[in-house]
């Protein structure tokens, strides 16, 4: 019923923002747009299996904001989180917006793109500048056991480990009888075992480390998303955590570098991965220096 009602909600919010009228020229920005993209971290999930859909803009103007974002309509999905960050280089601003879906019916889902309309700098026109659609197949979640099947498993495990036990303790009066019955050997005492000193555990910059390895051997988009995840641990983040959750519970300013490094490496626009990807190799190495 709840979900029901927010879906009313999201679909009277749309009506209403379809119903209001573009921003006539002479309100628009000028600005020089030179990446708009759009992607989702999953293409097949189940229903009610979170993923998240990433929207990145870069601008060579420096803003705080970029209010003329546009973002898709995700349909009858829920949105369970919308995470906008804003970093400024000298190469101009970058904006990557997260929103955290979860799909409440199954089917092929196409979102169209984002989009943000302003002038031009290059030509001096209006223009709508848009991003790529992304695709997602949402998969009906496997089917459970009845409750009266599962209950009837239960007892069988039940009943096969009790009869382990019996079995076990039987086993064991059999042998002790045996061997109280034979004469024992005089045999030589033996030296005490020495316990064999355990492994040091394995902190977070050793998972960082071998991470990172893994990623330099091998640049693909697993080791990419293992070495972000390995990053968002050692900043105490918990896995499907965003970017500001990883930012907000570390002070160290090398980690912070390497988390918004593998941010835009994952997320970021292809023609910027090469130089994304050198930057989370440089920014993760001095970590862990």
């Amino acid at each position: 019923m709840a979900r029901a009602r927010r879906s009313l909600t999201a679909a009277l919010a749309a009506a209403l923002l379809a119903a209001i009228p573009a921003a006539p020229a002479w309100a628009l920005r000028a600005l020089h747009v030179d990446a708009l993209s759009m992607r989702a971290d999953r293409a097949q999930v189940a229903v009610g299996e979170a993923f998240h859909l990433a929207i990145h803009v870069h601008v060579r103007e420096k803003l705080s904001t970029l209010d003329e974002l546009v973002l898709p309509d995700v349909g009858t999905m829920q949105t369970l989180g919308d995470e906008r960050h804003v970093s400024v280089s000298p190469s101009g601003t970058d904006v990557v917006e997260t929103l955290t879906l979860e799909p409440t019916q199954s089917g092929t889902f196409t979102f169209a793109g984002a989009y943000l309309d302003a002038i031009d700098a290059r030509t001096g026109k209006p223009s709508r500048f848009s991003a790529n659609s992304v695709r997602v197949v949402v998969a009906q979640p496997a089917p459970r056991l009845g409750e009266a099947l599962w209950s009837a498993v239960r007892l069988l495990i039940t009943v096969l480990l009790w009869a382990l036990v019996v079995a076990a303790a039987i086993a064991a009066v059999i042998l002790l009888i045996r061997f109280r019955r034979r004469p024992r050997p005089i045999a030589d005492v033996a030296p005490p075992v020495v316990p064999a000193p355990r492994p040091a555990p394995r902190s977070p910059r050793d998972a960082v480390a071998e991470a990172l390895r893994a990623y330099r051997d091998s640049p693909a988009n697993g080791s990419l998303l293992r070495l972000r995840g390995a990053l968002f641990a050692a900043a105490g983040a918990s896995e499907g955590a965003t970017l500001s959750d990883a930012l907000a519970r570390t002070n160290d300013a090398a980690l912070r570098d390497a988390l918004v490094a593998a941010e835009h490496t994952a997320f970021g626009p292809s023609h910027i991965r090469d130089a994304s990807s050198d930057a989370l190799i440089r920014t993760t190495e001095g970590w862990l220096r």
